[in-house]
């Protein structure tokens, strides 16, 4: 039992059951909170993003290589901006597996990679307390704070508006973050093992997943080539004299890094080809978070720990902790920049920071306890070394578990919340798919439909059909089009405006449901369009 209890194994597993179990849980309760006649769509993170992502899978699984947008009408080119959600619609029609269960298997897949990845990491780099490093990693937490929100005062955890940066969400976040992150930590490998045993094998590697980190997630290549000079300049500052000598062995991880800024230069240009492409660089000069007034505090209780262990890790000369510490405050550096760049502040911290920040706590931690020993203190003389260590070990585990449970709990109650009220594109009538199945059986690919904003946003991801609007992000001048649907659907056109709406924007298929019933409750221009499908739910139109 005791060694069972001190296995590795069997703490990775304890430990990584637990986080993603917690991930899990708002799912299955939803979906047991479906109603009678009604099922949970499984939503992940975004409702908008979740049926966006389904749809490629759609897209794939007809035998598509390259995305094209399901939500805009207008001509527009395919590109391979987001292409491999084509590959797990591929895989998921192969496997016949729904698409959003496929969705789910894959970030549980990869986000299992990467923790596993992450623990081997910790023993790899010879950090300090691996395991507790690992848990605290896994929990570390922002702090909670009080906001004002519509008059009423509620309690947050801070930047409770990115989702991807408190520990049961990010555990197992989105697929192509998760596939990021287990390549980041995998290229941070590869790098401290160059480093010590120069080997082709290393840089070959290390240029391949360059490659995919920069066509699947390409915030965590950018932070690879920012941390990377700057780890191997600061290293290289403890051997001034044969400065020469080692830049000559670094040759190849000099290779690398243009090989990974090619490939992350090639991504943006594909941003070049119009919309929706082209708005990906309009967002990232757009979106800049308050992160000067919140990060520390997202950081949570290991943040000052992580400046005395940031200090430590230069201090040793070690390259893979120097590593970590220009992994973990290189980006932050750049924040105030971010604009300069032409990218989002945001980025900059998609680069898993509470990783370096776990590392980098354990060390402050380890460093204030060596000081606690040569504290001169009546009370201290009369314990051992050992005994000294241990409380103080205690204590700060004890307090950060003070600090963290609250997120934990609110993270829970506020994801449960978040999809529990019974709306119609998220807990799906089950009548819906009869009309889909009709949709892809009797209607071309690609055919136009018009719905309402919602229902638009979730057809292309159970149909082979394309949204006259249905994503505020991937809708051509959505600002337009929405006023005009909601006119069309309260039945308040004209017949010759409808059939000059209908005609003039190539729709080919009116797409009236359960939200557009609530607008108008019986058939629609009976002089414009002919029902061609009814089941009491649904009814599809074309125009005679």
């Amino acid at each position: 039992m005791l060694k069972l209890l001190e296995s590795k194994i069997f703490f990775f597993l304890t430990t990584t059951i637990i986080i993603l179990s917690l991930n899990l849980t708002p799912l299955v309760l939803q979906y047991s909170h479906s109603p009678p006649g009604r099922t949970f769509a499984l939503i992940h993170n975004n409702t908008q993003d979740f049926f966006f992502y389904q749809s490629l899978m759609n897209q794939g699984a007809e035998g598509s290589l390259l995305t094209r947008d399901s939500y805009t009408s207008e001509p527009h080119h395919s590109s391979i901006i987001f292409s491999y959600f084509l590959w797990f619609g591929k895989i998921s029609n192969l496997l016949n597996i729904p698409y959003p269960i496929m969705y789910h298997l894959i970030r549980i897949l990869f986000a299992i990679l990467f923790l596993l990845s992450a623990y081997f990491l910790l023993f790899a780099f010879s950090v300090p307390h691996p395991r507790l490093t690992y848990f605290l990693f896994l929990f570390a937490a922002p702090l909670m704070h009080q906001i004002e929100d519509g008059g009423t005062t509620r309690e947050v955890e801070y930047m409770y508006w990115w989702t991807g940066m408190d520990p049961i969400r990010r555990a197992a976040y989105l697929p192509h973050h998760a596939i990021g992150a287990f390549l980041l930590v995998l290229s941070m490998i590869l790098i401290v093992r160059f480093i010590k045993k120069p080997q082709r094998k290393y840089i070959i590697w290390l240029s391949i997943f360059a490659i995919i980190l920069a066509f699947i997630h390409t915030p965590s290549l950018f932070i690879l080539l920012i941390t990377l000079p700057g780890a191997l300049f600061i290293y290289n500052l403890n051997f001034i004299k044969n400065f020469k000598f080692q830049i000559s062995n670094y040759f190849p991880l000099l290779v690398y890094w243009f090989i990974g800024l090619l490939a992350l230069l090639f991504m943006v240009s594909q941003t070049q080809k119009g919309f929706p492409w082209s708005q990906y660089i309009e967002w990232e000069k757009s979106l800049q978070f308050p992160l000067d007034k919140e990060l520390i505090g997202a950081f949570g209780f290991l943040f000052p720990f992580s400046l005395v262990g940031i200090v430590k890790a230069l201090k040793t000369k070690e390259f893979p902790f120097i590593l970590v510490a220009t992994w973990f405050i290189f980006p932050l550096f750049l924040i105030p920049f971010s604009p300069m760049l032409n990218i989002s502040n945001i980025r900059l911290i998609q680069g898993i920071p509470y990783l370096p920040l776990a590392i980098l706590g354990v060390l402050g931690m380890k460093t204030i306890g060596n000081l606690l020993l040569k504290t001169p203190l009546p009370f201290f003389s009369r314990l051992k070394n050992w005994h000294i260590i241990s409380i103080w070990y205690g204590i700060f585990t004890i307090l950060f578990i003070i600090f963290t449970f609250p997120t934990l709990i609110w993270s829970i109650k506020d994801q449960i919340r978040e999809f529990w009220a019974i709306y119609g594109n998220v807990y799906f009538d089950n009548r819906l798919i009869e009309a889909f199945s009709f949709m892809n059986q009797k209607l071309p690919q690609n055919t136009v439909t018009v719905a309402t904003f919602y229902a638009g946003n979730y057809i292309p991801a159970f149909t082979n059909t394309t949204s006259f609007i249905g994503h505020s992000g991937y809708t051509y001048n959505l600002s337009q089009k929405e006023p005009l649907v909601k006119r069309f659907f309260e039945g308040n056109m004209s017949d010759q405006e409808t059939r000059e709406f209908i005609s003039s924007n190539n729709i080919d298929v009116v797409f009236q449901g359960p939200e557009e019933m609530i607008l108008f409750g019986r058939e629609l221009y009976p002089n414009v369009l002919r029902p061609i499908f009814n089941n009491g739910v649904v009814i599809l139109y074309k125009m005679i």
